[in-house]
């Protein structure tokens, strides 16, 4: 009787390897024949689930992806938190995946940073400046409440956007980086967005 392989988790497991692949030697110089070798079978079997080392690419991100921007959805929405708890929240968001899946955001800043990727990048641009749209978001409806202090929404959701940046490629490059020295110094850093009185 032959084995029965899971299509979906057999993808995951390949786009798992991958990632590693593709943070060690960038997407220019990853292969399918390094993935391949990384995984214990050869580069055939990975076109059953693959065409090429791009749509990995795609798909390993397409993960990080949906469980940040399904994470941010829930902490925006939530109408029984203020708009600092909620800016907290979403920088927790993203702390937190820096720390769980280091490699994953760490090939996100690098496709944003690398101006040759063969067009992958304009995507993902796409959507981490969507993601930053919700700080912009949040900030205006928290001055117009007056739960914030009046500030101008595009500049302040940038300096905390380049927080989530900053604490990526922290992350990425030391050992020894702590969530809760990370969060800390965000909620001191955001009690100062506070509108007086609050």
């Amino acid at each position: 009787m032959p084995k029965i392989v899971d299509y979906e988790l057999r993808r995951k497991e390949i786009a798992a390897q991958a990632v590693s692949v593709f943070v060690k030697y960038g997407l220019a110089e990853s292969n399918l024949t390094k993935v391949a070798a990384l995984c214990g079978f050869g580069r055939t079997t990975i076109y059953k689930y693959f065409k090429n080392k791009e749509e990995i690419f795609l798909f390993a991100l397409e993960e990080i992806f949906a469980r940040v921007e399904g994470a941010v959805a829930k902490v925006a929405g939530d109408r029984g938190l203020s708009a600092v708890d909620k800016l907290s929240g979403l920088l927790e968001v993203f702390v937190r995946a820096s720390l769980e899946d280091k490699e994953r955001m760490t090939l996100v800043m690098d496709l944003i940073l690398d101006r040759h990727a063969e067009g992958l990048e304009v995507a993902t641009r796409e959507r981490v400046m969507r993601l930053r749209g919700v700080f912009e978001h949040i900030l205006r409806e928290g001055s117009a409440s007056g739960d914030l202090k009046d500030v101008k929404s595009g500049p302040m959701a940038f300096a905390l956007f380049s927080l989530v940046e900053a604490y990526v490629i922290q992350n990425s490059l030391f050992t020894g980086y702590s969530y809760s020295d990370a969060m800390e110094a965000t909620r001191i850093l955001l009690d100062g967005l506070r509108a007086p009185n609050r």
